[in-house]
C-alpha cells in the first residue's frame, strides 16, 4: 500500500511540475534577431551617371555605333549609285542586261538590310551587357558597404527635389516618389559612387573596362 502511494505521488509530481521546470527540461529555441533595422538609400541614376567605368563603356559603344553608321552609309551610297546607274543605263526593262543590273541592285539592298538587322541586334546586346555589368558593380558595392556599416535594407530612390525651374510634368513625377523624407546620413549614393570610382581607377590599367570589381569599400 505504501509502495503504491509513493508511485502515485511521484506521478503527480511529474505531471504538475512548475512551468519553469518544464521549460528548462525542453530544448532551448534559437534566439530571434531583435536588432533594429537600419535603412539606407541610393540614387542609382546618379551612380550610373557618375561612374567612370560606365562613361568608358558608353563611349566605346558610341564609337562602335558611329563605325556601324559609317559602314551603313557606304552601303547606302553604293546602293543609290546602282539605282542611278540602272535608271540612266537606257536598258530596256525585261532585257537580260536590265535584269542582271536589277538583281545587283536587289542584292545590294538585301545585303544592307541584313547588315542593319545584325548590327541592331549586336549593339542592343552590347548595350544590355553594359548595363548588366554596371548594375552588378553598383549592387555589389552596395551590398559590401551595407554589410560593412550595418545597413539591413537599402532602397533605391530619386534624390532630386522640386526646384523653381523644375518642369510641371517632372515636378508631378517627383511628387510621386516613394521616399518623402530621409536623413542625410541615410543617403549612401556618394559613398558608393566614390568607392566604385576608386576601385575602378585602381584596376583600370590592369584589367579591361568590362572586368567586375571586387575590392572592399572604405567606410566613410
Amino acid at each position: 500500500m505504501k509502495r503504491n502511494t509513493f508511485v502515485m505521488l511521484a506521478t503527480l509530481a511529474l505531471a504538475y511540475q512548475s512551468p519553469l521546470t518544464a521549460q528548462e527540461a525542453a530544448p532551448a529555441a534559437p534566439a530571434a534577431d531583435r536588432s533594429p533595422s537600419r535603412v539606407g538609400l541610393i540614387d542609382m541614376a546618379l551612380v550610373f551617371e557618375g561612374y567612370d567605368k560606365f562613361k568608358v563603356l558608353r563611349d566605346e559603344l558610341s564609337a562602335e555605333i558611329e563605325k556601324s553608321d559609317a559602314e551603313a552609309k557606304v552601303m547606302v551610297e553604293r546602293m543609290q549609285q546602282k539605282q542611278k546607274d540602272l535608271q540612266e543605263s537606257g536598258l530596256q526593262p525585261g532585257s537580260p542586261e536590265y535584269e542582271q543590273a536589277e538583281r545587283g541592285l536587289l542584292d545590294a539592298k538585301g545585303e544592307f538590310e541584313s547588315f542593319r538587322a545584325a548590327t541592331q541586334r549586336r549593339l542592343a546586346r552590347r548595350e544590355s551587357d553594359m548595363f548588366k555589368v554596371i548594375y552588378a558593380d553598383a549592387s555589389g558595392m552596395v551590398q559590401r558597404y551595407a554589410e560593412h556599416v550595418g545597413y539591413t535594407v537599402v532602397i533605391r530612390f530619386d534624390s532630386k527635389g522640386i526646384e523653381d525651374e523644375t518642369a510641371p510634368a517632372e515636378a508631378v513625377q517627383r511628387m510621386n516618389k516613394q521616399v518623402v523624407y530621409h536623413r542625410p546620413e541615410n543617403d549612401i549614393t556618394k559613398i558608393v559612387l566614390s568607392a566604385l570610382n576608386r576601385e575602378y581607377a585602381s584596376r583600370r590599367t590592369a584589367t579591361p573596362a568590362r572586368a567586375a570589381s571586387s575590392a572592399a569599400p572604405a567606410r566613410n
